[in-house]
Formats: structure tokens, C-alpha cells, sequence
């Protein structure tokens, strides 16, 4: 006995129709992926402007500083520091920026530049209270005598204290500690602010 089984085509008016909400899908899919991208790029770049903002909104807050440098005066035959006042650029080193101005030697008539002027701060790092500044090796040519390179030291450790965060200076040539610039003054150990070298008013 044989049995006769007919088999019904499906209707050719659903092939479209699957074809159709597979394409949907697939756009829909398409589309939630390239909106939670760009989304998320944008989050990036509102993160990225923000921190932008930020930090030229602290410069422009702090705005112009003024810190004071220490150059060599004689007075009656006694040489001593005398500060000169300048103003710098906001920056995120000032400290840095004003050992490099130090470099670049006094404006006003009569003080001595104290530093070579080819001398470069290599590093300067402050932690805890204390500055540790590597400068280059042009910074030993210098010809004082003993109290002249201590006077160039405290130029150095004076400039540098006058920032509220530095208590005390440690000084490297090249990246390697140094007994002394110039076979005088003696750097083995951190040293801080010494106003007695300090002279308040200058009178030429």
C-alpha cells in the first residue's frame, strides 16, 4: 500500500517578506553600532575639551608670576646677593623657568650674572620639600674664588626657596652628585635658604 504524500510549496509571497525583515535588522543593527560609537567618541572629545579648558583656565587664573632672582652686587668692597624682581610666563615649571631666567643674567645696572650664560637646567624635580636640579656641565666654569661660588650656590638655593614648596636644594652636574662647582663650596648635603647673604636694597 502505497501512501501518497503531496507536499505543499510555501507561498513565494514570503521569501520577499523574510528578505525584507532580515534587511531591517541587519540597518537596525548597523545602526545602533555606529550610534553608540560616534556616542562615544563624542564622550572622548567633551572629556578631551574639558581637561583643555581646564588647565587653560588655571594658567589664566595664576596668569603672569613674578619671582625674584638673586645676582651678585658689590657694595663697599663686599660682594652679596641683591634681588631682582622679574616676571615669567604662566607655566607648569616656574621653578624651572625662573633657574633659567637666573641663567640669563641681571637686568639691572651694576649686578653679576651668576651662572654661565651656556648653562642649562637639565632636570629639576621637587618632592617633599626638597629640589633636587641637575644642571650641565658649563655650570662648574666659573672663577669666584671661595666666596664668590658660595655666593653663586645661594643665588641657586635662594631663588629656588623663594617658592613655598621648596625648603631645601640639592645640586647636580650632569646627573651625578658633585662635592663642590668649583673645588670651594662644599654640595654634598641639601642645603636651605640663607637670608645672611642677602642684600635688601641696591643703590646704583
Amino acid at each position: 500500500m502505497k501512501l501518497n504524500l503531496k507536499i505543499t510549496p510555501k507561498p513565494e509571497w514570503k521569501k520577499p517578506l523574510l528578505a525584507f525583515v532580515g534587511g531591517v535588522v541587519l540597518t537596525l543593527l548597523f545602526g545602533s553600532y555606529e550610534f553608540f560609537s560616534q556616542r562615544a567618541q563624542l564622550r572622548q572629545v567633551q572629556s578631551e575639551l574639558t581637561t583643555l579648558q581646564a588647565e587653560t583656565a588655571g594658567l589664566a587664573e595664576n596668569g603672569p608670576l613674578k619671582v625674584a632672582l638673586y645676582f651678585i652686587g658689590d657694595e663697599e668692597g663686599r660682594s652679596l646677593l641683591v634681588p631682582e624682581v622679574r616676571t615669567i610666563s604662566p607655566t607648569a615649571e616656574p621653578e624651572k623657568a625662573a633657574l633659567r631666567e637666573l641663567i640669563k643674567g641681571p637686568v639691572t645696572e651694576g649686578l653679576q650674572p651668576v651662572l654661565p650664560a651656556k648653562t642649562t637646567v637639565r632636570q629639576l624635580v621637587i618632592e617633599n620639600g626638597l629640589a633636587v636640579v641637575d644642571l650641565s656641565q658649563e655650570a662648574v666654569r666659573i672663577d669666584r674664588g671661595s666666596w664668590g661660588e658660595a655666593l653663586v650656590v645661594w643665588s641657586l638655593v635662594n631663588t629656588l626657596t623663594k617658592f613655598p614648596e621648596v625648603e631645601a636644594v640639592r645640586i647636580l652636574i650632569e646627573g651625578q652628585p658633585v662635592e663642590t662647582l668649583a673645588g670651594h663650596f662644599d654640595l654634598s648635603r641639601p642645603l636651605r635658604r640663607n637670608e645672611q647673604v642677602i642684600r635688601d636694597q641696591w643703590t646704583r
